[in-house]
């Protein structure tokens, strides 16, 4: 099996202190197409603002397109971003 594009596991999501998402977990494949709906407030947002890096990693793990989340660099954040896009 080829390694997922995506994976977090038990990541907690923060926005200016608080907490928005707590034990997400999620692998999304090459060729995976999936759906981030939910009401508004829900977290969405935050999730996104997290896998591009403009929310820090701070509990749990994640990769991204071979980024590592938790680890990722500032200097590194534009050629993720490159990479996504």
């Amino acid at each position: 099996m080829s390694n997922p594009v995506l994976k977090l596991k038990d990541v907690a999501i923060y926005q200016g202190g608080s907490l928005v998402l707590s034990e997400v977990n999620v692998e999304v494949n090459k060729g995976d197409f999936v759906y981030l709906i939910g009401k508004t407030g829900s977290g969405k947002s935050s999730f996104m603002k997290t896998l591009y890096a403009d929310l820090e990693l701070t509990e749990g793990e994640g990769s991204i397109v071979d980024f590592d989340l938790k680890t990722l660099k500032e200097k590194d954040i534009p050629f993720l971003r490159r990479k996504l896009g």
